[in-house]
């Protein structure tokens, strides 16, 4: 994080790690990597947020069972038309709803962390007992666990879109 800020004061363009491939590898180099994060990477990530969403989503509705493949993809297709329809219809919608939603996670973590508080107080330690037990220590659950660590705080990437926005970068 701290190399893309250092980067994004050094090189003031917008467009992410584009103009930091085109200035250190060229301009093939450059436009390979927004190929392929235009075509793939982000439309995956995408992808899989709204599967996951929808999973959870549709999950209640299905109780003692997973709900039907069809259901969620449906619910997840539907959840990115959302999406787009949002973020056509107005940016300052697109915001608000973002705020909205922004919100609400917080509220939620916190809700999770005042209940885990709450039942740590009560005594609720039992399973603090064996925390590992049953866990696997093959270097693919390992590195599957790191992958999703880091894929969970991704993101601290986004603001060098916008550099050439910024008013006073070295300040």
């Amino acid at each position: 994080a701290l190399c893309y800020a250092e980067l994004g004061t050094m090189i003031t363009k917008s467009g992410g790690e584009y103009p930091y491939l085109m200035e250190a590898f060229g301009s093939v180099i450059a436009y390979l990597y927004s190929w392929s994060t235009i075509m793939v990477l982000k439309p995956s990530s995408f992808a899989i947020i709204a599967l996951s969403f929808a999973e959870y989503a549709s999950t209640p509705f299905y109780p003692g069972c997973t709900p039907p493949i069809v259901v969620t993809k449906c619910l997840a297709a539907v959840c990115i038309l959302v999406i787009v329809l949002v973020n056509c219809l107005s940016v300052k919608l697109a915001s608000y709803v973002q705020n909205f939603f922004t919100a609400a996670k917080l509220l939620i973590i916190l809700v999770i962390v005042v209940a885990g508080i709450v039942l740590l107080a009560q005594g609720n330690t039992e399973n603090l007992s064996n925390p590992f037990e049953g866990a696997s220590t093959s270097f693919g659950s390992i590195g599957l666990a790191f992958y999703n660590g880091l894929w969970a705080y991704d993101g601290w990437n986004q603001l060098n879109f916008i550099t050439e926005e910024l008013e006073n970068p070295y300040r």
